[in-house]
This record gives C-alpha cells, structure tokens and sequence, in this order.
C-alpha cells in the first residue's frame, strides 16, 4: 500500500502483503487517486531491464460517479485471499456509496 492510502477507507489498515499472481500492465494518468501498485521484476529472459511498477488498485472521480479498479483476481484462490477480498469489498462499498 502506498503512504497516502493508510487513511482511505478502502485500503485502511491493510499493510503490504506479498500476492504471486498474473501481473497486469495497466497505465495510469493524473486523474487516478493510486492507492497500491505491484512490481513486476527485471529477469534475465525479460525483455525489459529494470523492474515495473504498474498500479494495482485506484480510485477515480468522475463528475459524480466513483471508479474503483483492483487487478488481483485473476483466478479464484487469489479472491480468496483476505486482504484481496476485503479490499475488493470496500471498494464495491466505496464506489456505490
């Protein structure tokens, strides 16, 4: 988790945990409110030389609405982890107020 989500409802009280799981490439523009991010290391098979940092779960504000986006979940033991599912929980929460 990120400094600035320590107080956000969605990701409040959730320390950094290790996930092994697909790594999703996802961008990110100035409009997005980051509150975790993944690192995909550099191997030596890579194609890449340094390791990747991708967003992994973030808020956006859209006029009105709320956005909540969390890429862990690819398959069903992930969904299955507590922190995946909790934060996976307060967003949906979060977004429909």
């Amino acid at each position: 988790m990120l400094p600035a989500a320590a107080d956000h409802p969605i990701t409040r009280g959730i320390s950094d945990f290790d996930l092994l799981t697909e790594q999703y490439w996802v961008l990110a523009d100035d409009y997005v409110d980051v509150l975790a991010t993944t690192t995909l290391p550099a191997r030596d098979f890579d194609a890449w030389t340094r390791p990747v940092v991708s967003p992994a779960i973030w808020t956006r504000q859209w006029g009105k609405g709320r956005i909540f986006v969390a890429t862990p979940g690819h398959s069903v033991d992930i969904l299955q982890n507590t922190n995946v599912k909790t934060i996976i929980e307060r967003g949906l929460l979060w977004a429909s107020r």
